[in-house]
């Protein structure tokens, strides 16, 4: 299912792009009027590991210098459980003044937990054997997305989105019951990983310089390491990382202009009325000097 969506991600990216090509009026250009251009972001959510539920089989063979042949060390099936953890973030969105592929760009900072339980069951060494194992790490990545909205109502958009990620894991705890053959897939762990990643989204307009969004975002490839599934290898199976996140989009007023500027904003105090006190007593002051002459 996870894989069907991505598929259709991908081409509703690359339709959207294609399609606004050129430069167009945004859906953020009314904000830009009294509103800063740039705002923080505020993110809450669930992330995961795609595939984290589906079992996949594994041999492990090498050759016997020996007899000539190739001995199995192991061969069975892995039996991975993975759960949905609490995600939380901040950052900053930056709203195109000149929009053409995308209308915003954002940097965020996003941490959630990760944790796999993973079930052997076949033969290791020529025995009949069941291992489990277990892992867990604080994951904390930095994410820099294009975003591209697609209006439906003045108040109403959707949204769609390429970006990258750079990820860590923090306080990793694994524990397997023995050490083959895991002790070697244990110490290739890398906490560091890179990826490319697609986002499909909405969000509503709640007033001006505030809106909030929903957002679903999956890897399309890992960069370390790469490999051919696009996946990443966390523990035993390749997983792919996915998040669904709320966000909260906060825009700041523009700084009112300093006094007698002729382009002060409308919300300032000083363009409440047309003219003040002195300049309309200075014009009937005149007038009387006027009648007198």
């Amino acid at each position: 299912m996870l894989k069907q969506i991505i598929l259709l991600g991908i081409g509703f990216v690359f339709t959207s792009l294609i399609s606004n090509a050129s430069a167009q009026a945004s859906f953020f250009f009314p904000t830009l009027s009294d509103y800063r251009s740039s705002g923080w972001t505020l993110s809450i959510g669930g992330a995961g590991l795609g595939g984290s539920n589906s079992p996949f089989n594994e041999d492990w063979l090498i050759a016997n210098s020996t007899s000539g042949g190739i001995d199995t060390l192991y061969s069975g099936t892995w039996t991975p459980q993975g759960g949905l953890h609490f995600a939380g973030g901040i950052g900053r969105v930056f709203i195109a003044v000149n929009p053409i592929l995308a209308d915003r760009f954002s940097i965020n900072i996003i941490g959630s937990r990760r944790t796999i339980t993973e079930t052997f069951e076949g033969v290791i060494d020529g025995q009949d054997s069941i291992v489990v194992g277990a892992g867990s790490a604080l994951n904390i990545g930095v994410f820099a997305d294009a975003l591209k909205a697609m209006t439906l109502t003045q108040k109403v958009f959707l949204e769609v989105g390429i970006g990258g990620g750079y990820r860590v894991d923090f306080s990793s705890e694994f524990d397997f019951e023995t050490s083959t053959p895991l002790a070697v897939v244990d110490g290739d762990n890398s906490p560091f990983s890179g990826s490319f990643e697609f986002i499909l989204g909405g969000g509503v307009k709640i007033k001006r310089g505030k809106f909030i969004r929903v957002q679903f975002a999956a890897d399309i490839l890992q960069l370390a390491p790469i490999n051919a599934t696009a996946k990443l290898p966390w523990r035993v199976g390749n997983y792919r990382p996915y998040r669904a996140m709320i966000s909260w989009d906060l825009f700041g007023l523009k700084p009112i202009k300093p006094e007698g500027s002729c382009a002060a904003p409308t919300h300032s105090e000083e363009s409440s009325e047309l003219f003040g006190k002195k300049m309309r007593g200075s014009g009937r002051a005149k007038n009387k000097r006027n009648k007198k002459d």
